[in-house]
């Protein structure tokens, strides 16, 4: 059987709109394809980097936490998962290649994960301070996720500031150690 998807016509011009036409059709059923497949994607890496198993979060909060773990994602190049769990955290299989930020209001538990580069960017002091002591009273009521949002943006700014420095230094490096310009040869006149 032979497929025939050639246009119609009567004229030239109606076969070439009739073309058009067909192409047009076949670009937006790839694009309505795309989109629908973006947000399906959307979906899923909300549900793997944001688990809230209390319940107690609102959209607005857990669109936050999402824009937090995509812009991790987009500017460090890491994963960020944030799990709120009405049960005690146990990590059992921990790969070191994410951040993963875990609490248990009903335990006041805190747990805090992170690959080597940032652990070593963020400072075990700024690490052990979220982890023992920024939490403490915060897990009264729906205080924690006020808690949880400022700890957050206190990680992102602590390694944009590390960044930061460290783009600082790369440029002070790179101006110490300058490229001495090459002179132009003068051509030589012939001497008669």
């Amino acid at each position: 059987m032979r497929l025939n998807i050639a246009p119609r016509g009567r004229t030239a011009g109606e076969k070439f709109l009739r073309s058009i036409g067909l192409v047009l059709v076949f670009a937006a059923v790839a694009y309505a394809f795309w989109l629908n497949t973006q947000r399906t994607m959307d979906k899923l890496q909300t549900k793997n980097a944001i688990w809230d198993q209390t319940g107690v979060m609102s959209k607005q909060e857990l669109k936050y936490f999402k824009g937090f773990s995509n812009s991790m994602h987009d500017r460090f190049g890491v994963k960020t998962v944030i799990h709120i769990r009405n049960k005690a955290i146990e990590i059992k299989d921990y790969d070191g290649k994410e951040i993963f930020i875990g609490l248990c209001p009903a335990e006041k538990q805190v747990v805090l994960e992170f690959p080597g580069l940032i652990r070593h960017a963020l400072g075990a002091d700024f690490i052990d301070s979220l982890q023992t002591r920024y939490f403490a009273d915060s897990f009264n009521g729906r205080e924690w996720v006020t808690a949880l949002q400022t700890a957050v943006a206190m990680i992102w700014e602590k390694l944009v500031e590390v960044e930061t420095e460290s783009e600082l230094s790369a440029t002070e490096d790179n101006s110490r150690t300058e490229v001495p310009q090459l002179k132009k040869a003068e051509p030589q006149r012939k001497q008669e």
